[in-house]
């Protein structure tokens, strides 16, 4: 882990920072795995910081130096993908006992790439997750992501394709994880 790798809860004022960050990311982490265009598109339609996260205290940002190096979090709701407004309404609670609770918007600044920020970042989700009562965690993974998360034993459930407003595809993974023994 990178010497200086602190974390906080993401605030309202950060989700530019952020939203910039994952243009970084997304077109450093993503290239060669899908067109150019298809990354163009999603960093515009399906890619971004989900304010529902940063108001339920569930989203949190790495910083190495005082400089964001990454985001990332859990939700209790049911959205599992895309980002939401400030003025979108909230989604439907999950029910621990019953549902997977979500890992969401996982961004690495690509200057900062296995350092350790994403690691962390996984662990303060699920650490969140287990302490509200999940028993299972579920994300959807781009295919490049997909070695990461399966590293820290997420297994894949089944491939799906999400629709973009041109009508071109983002080939996503859907992932799960049991958090207690």
């Amino acid at each position: 882990m990178t010497t200086g790798l602190s974390w906080r809860l993401a605030e309202p004022a950060d989700v530019p920072h952020i939203n910039a960050l994952t243009a970084r990311s997304i077109r450093a982490l993503h290239a060669g795995s899908y067109d150019p265009t298809v990354i163009d598109e999603a960093i515009r339609h399906a890619y971004g910081v989900d304010w529902q996260l940063v108001r339920d205290g569930t989203y949190f940002v790495a910083e190495i130096a005082g400089t964001v190096a990454g985001a990332g979090g859990w939700s209790y709701r049911h959205t599992i993908a895309g980002a939401h407004g400030p003025d979108d309404p909230a989604g439907k609670r999950l029910d621990p006992a019953l549902d997977a609770a979500r890992v969401r918007a996982f961004y690495v600044d690509p200057i900062h790439v296995r350092r350790g920020v994403g690691a962390l970042l996984l662990r303060l989700s699920e650490d969140g997750a287990r302490a509200a009562g999940f028993m299972t965690a579920e994300l959807t993974s781009t295919i490049p992501a997909v070695p990461f998360y399966a590293a820290f034993g997420y297994s894949p459930v089944r491939e799906f394709n999400m629709r973009l407003p041109s009508g071109s595809t983002l080939r996503l993974e859907l992932m799960d994880k049991r958090l207690v023994p």
